[in-house]
C-alpha cells in the first residue's frame, strides 16, 4: 500500500481503535525509515557542497536539488512532514476514543 492510500484510509471516520493503533503503529514505523533515508541524504548533500565548484552555498545547493538525489530529498522531507501530521490527527483520534 503507498503512503497516499494509506493517508486516503485513515480518512475514514469509522475506523476501529485496533485499527487506528495498527496504522500508528505502521506510520511511526515507517516515519522513522524515511527519517534514516533523509539522514543518508543530508550526509551525501554536505558532501556534495563542500566538494563543489560553485562560488556560493545557494548555487550549489540549487544544482544538489536538481540532482535525482536532490529530488528524493525533497519529496522524502514533505512525506515526513505528511506522515508526522497523520500520526498526530491519529492520536487525537485515539485519545477521543479512550
Amino acid at each position: 500500500m503507498k503512503l497516499q492510500e494509506v493517508f486516503k484510509a485513515i480518512k475514514d471516520e469509522n475506523l476501529s481503535k485496533d485499527s487506528l493503533e495498527s496504522y500508528h503503529t505502521q506510520l511511526s514505523a515507517l516515519c522513522g525509515e524515511m527519517y534514516l533515508e533523509m539522514a543518508q541524504f543530508q550526509k551525501e548533500q554536505a558532501i556534495y557542497l563542500a566538494e563543489s565548484e560553485e562560488k556560493t552555498t545557494a548555487g550549489a545547493e540549487r544544482k544538489w536539488f536538481a540532482l535525482p538525489k536532490g529530488q528524493r530529498q525533497i519529496e522524502l522531507k514533505n512525506y515526513i512532514r505528511a506522515t508526522e501530521k497523520q500520526l498526530s490527527s491519529i492520536k487525537n483520534r485515539l485519545y477521543s476514543v479512550y
